[in-house]
C-alpha cells in the first residue's frame, strides 16, 4: 500500500469549499425574490431552500427542521435583502468548523522517536549504575 493518503477528488474539494457559500447565496437570492414580509412565499420558499441545502449535509432531522424554520424566518424579516447575511454565516460556519479527519501522525513520528530514544538512553544509563 502507498504510505501517502490519497487526495480527495476535484468535485469533493469544490463542494467542500463552495457548497456552503453557494447555499448561502441561494438563500440570499430567495430572500431578495420574495420581497420580505410582504411576500407570502418568503417563509415557504426560504424553508424549502434551507431544507434542500441541509439535506446535502449530515444533519439530523431535528436540525434540518430547525434550520428550515430559521430560513423561513430569514426570508420574512424585513430589510435583510441588501445584505448577504446567509452567505456570510455559511462561510463563517465552514471557516470555524472542526476538521473531520484526525491529524496525520506521520508528522509527529520524528518527535516520538526522539522521545523514545531519549527514554531508552536514560534507562540504559540507569541500568549501568
Amino acid at each position: 500500500m502507498d504510505d501517502q493518503q490519497q487526495q480527495p477528488g476535484f468535485i469533493f474539494r469544490l463542494h467542500r469549499a463552495l457548497g456552503p457559500i453557494l447555499g448561502g447565496l441561494l438563500l440570499d437570492f430567495t430572500d431578495l425574490a420574495t420581497f420580505g414580509p410582504m411576500g407570502i412565499l418568503g417563509p415557504i420558499l426560504g424553508a424549502a431552500v434551507v431544507l434542500w441545502i441541509s439535506s446535502l449535509y449530515r444533519f439530523s432531522v431535528k436540525t434540518k427542521i430547525i434550520l428550515a424554520f430559521l430560513g423561513g424566518v430569514y426570508c420574512t424579516v424585513p430589510m435583510t435583502e441588501p445584505f448577504p447575511i446567509a452567505t456570510l454565516v455559511c462561510a463563517a460556519c465552514r471557516f470555524f468548523e472542526k476538521p473531520s479527519n484526525p491529524p496525520d501522525d506521520s508528522e509527529d513520528q520524528p518527535n516520538r522517536k526522539f522521545v523514545e530514544s531519549k527514554v531508552e538512553s536514560e534507562t540504559d544509563s540507569d541500568e549501568g549504575k
